[in-house]
């Protein structure tokens, strides 16, 4: 606790202010836990909560001269969150209630807060192995008409947890082409005739070849954390953030077992 208000005590006023007062709620609602290593099985149930949101009161300006990576779309196994207990897939994981998580507070308080914005919430239940490292799980949200939080967070065990986040804070738009670099290089005049940023509700169906999503004022997040169990992290960025826990769980009667399940 101690160690927190010194990191944040040289940042801006009121920044530090709400830093301080989310980890503060945060840790006071965990103070019971007792963080330390993972223990040597092979299967642990764990449960694992995060809160995005956005800083309302930054000037994106600052990233200028940031390396920001531009985003890409990947053909891998993803794991998904879903309001179904009893999951048609194993790469669902089932939502606990709002009451039983450890940041419930907290979201509580950022959601009155008029300096941030919560983009995406998750709190869930899963076994993570030291033997084998589990689907990413994929975070898609739409925070406005034209803006998309998406990209994943990555949980592996070893001695201990480890959450690594990829995501991209961005807007979006559609184009009438299959791939944008063929448009670069096609010879096809009727292809020419289309501008690659004309809006994709202004042109005639015939005229579209196919679609491809470019993406302008893009933002991005990659942190990986090493989070011992129980504890609660911040992971701070200038426009957008995220608060995350781990700690062990029992192994739960029905929660995650999904269709076809046998127990094994």
């Amino acid at each position: 606790m101690l160690k927190t208000i010194i990191k944040y005590i040289n940042m801006a006023t009121a920044r530090a202010t709400f830093v301080y007062f989310v980890t503060f709620i945060a840790l006071n609602a965990s103070a019971n836990e007792d963080p330390g290593a993972v223990t040597n099985d092979d299967t642990q149930w764990y449960q694992i909560e995060y809160i995005i949101f956005e800083h309302l009161q930054t000037d994106d300006h600052i990233l200028r001269y940031e390396d920001t990576p531009y985003p890409s779309t990947q053909n891998k196994q993803y794991t998904y969150l879903t309001t179904n207990p009893y999951p048609i897939s194993p790469y669902q994981f089932t939502l606990l209630n709002s009451e039983e998580g450890v940041l419930t507070t907290a979201l509580r308080q950022l959601n009155k807060s008029k300096l941030v914005h919560v983009l995406d919430t998750g709190a869930w239940q899963q076994t993570l192995s030291t033997e084998f490292l589990p689907a990413p799980l994929r975070i898609n949200k739409s925070v406005s008409k034209e803006r998309q939080l998406f990209g994943e967070l990555q949980l592996t065990r070893s001695r201990y947890t480890h959450a690594e986040f990829k995501l991209y804070l961005t807007k979006s738009m559609t184009v009438p082409f299959k791939n944008i670099i063929d448009w670069f290089v096609t010879d096809n005049a009727q292809w020419r005739t289309i501008e690659l940023l004309t809006p994709i509700d202004n042109i005639s169906s015939t005229e579209i070849i196919g679609t491809d999503t470019i993406y302008t004022d893009t933002l991005y997040l990659g942190e990986s954390r090493r989070i011992k169990e129980g504890e609660i992290h911040y992971i701070d960025h200038p426009v957008f953030s995220v608060i995350i826990t781990i700690k062990g769980a029992p192994s739960p009667e029905h929660l995650n077992n999904y269709v076809g399940y046998t127990g094994e």
